[in-house]
């Protein structure tokens, strides 16, 4: 079975993520896609603007801190190993696995360049590029998504930051298939994940990405033994959010939640 993944350059919490599944299948990876981590119709200000305006400007120098930290130690992991990677571009180099970095995913040229990979699976893992037609159809086992929440219960952006501002005990993840609505496929797997009185939004995203990892190798074992079975995602029962706004901060913080 070969595989393709597609997700956007983050430095602390995916690489981890990548990490233990590509030591589980690395001869099944024939590529992976590396996206902009921005929105569709957003620019670069435009995203940072929007989070100051949600989160607050300090919010905003810390994780601009934390970018940065993680950018050097990505340059001198280079020429030392540190034990751990700080981007997908030097973890697919380590591991020779061929990297793609498409300004848009659905665009003609770059499905050209995917159906001469052949995939039989294309794994989404938090892009933020919506998936069309034309390439949810291009694999032969069609193409899924680990998202962090008990679909359907927090579609969309954030859902860690949701559950929290909403006071939830608990929250999950799910593996699910890619349809033509956000995070509206059909559910493979879904795995409950305890939220700690002490959680912040970066340790649950870690917590998540760590039982993904899991979740997501068992369901490729079942692709592998052709035991896949999948549920319709009861979207009558869920709900949908989208990047929160100053007043959803302020609730998430009146929970006694902090960001790190």
């Amino acid at each position: 079975m070969k595989i393709v993944f597609v997700t956007p350059e983050e430095p602390s919490i995916l690489p981890p993520f990548f990490e233990k599944v590509i030591a589980a299948r690395r001869e099944k990876i024939v590529g992976i896609v590396v996206v902009s981590p921005i929105y569709k119709n957003a620019t670069w200000f435009s995203q940072a603007w929007r989070f100051i305006r949600a989160f607050g400007l300090w919010e905003f120098l810390v994780e601009g801190f934390f970018f940065g930290y993680y950018k050097i130690l990505d340059a001198v992991s280079r020429f030392v190993l540190l034990g751990r990677f700080y981007s997908l571009k030097r973890l697919a180099e380590f591991h020779r696995i061929p990297l793609y970095q498409p300004q848009d995913v659905n665009a003609p040229a770059f499905l050209d360049t995917l159906r001469r990979l052949s995939p039989d699976l294309i794994i989404s893992v938090s892009p933020p590029q919506v998936f069309r037609e034309s390439l949810i159809e291009l694999p032969t086992f069609g193409c899924i998504n680990v998202h962090s929440s008990l679909l359907p219960k927090y579609r969309g952006i954030l859902p860690t930051f949701w559950v929290l501002a909403n006071g939830e005990q608990e929250t999950g993840v799910t593996v699910h298939y890619i349809s033509k609505g956000i995070d509206e496929g059909d559910i493979i797997l879904q795995e409950k994940v305890e939220i700690t009185p002490e959680e912040t939004l970066h340790s649950l995203m870690k917590k998540c990405k760590e039982v993904g990892a899991n979740l997501l190798l068992e369901v490729l074992k079942q692709f592998e033994e052709g035991s896949v079975s999948a549920l319709p995602s009861r979207l009558e029962e869920g709900s949908y959010f989208s990047f929160p706004r100053r007043e959803d901060v302020r609730r998430f913080k009146a929970y006694g939640r902090r960001v790190r």
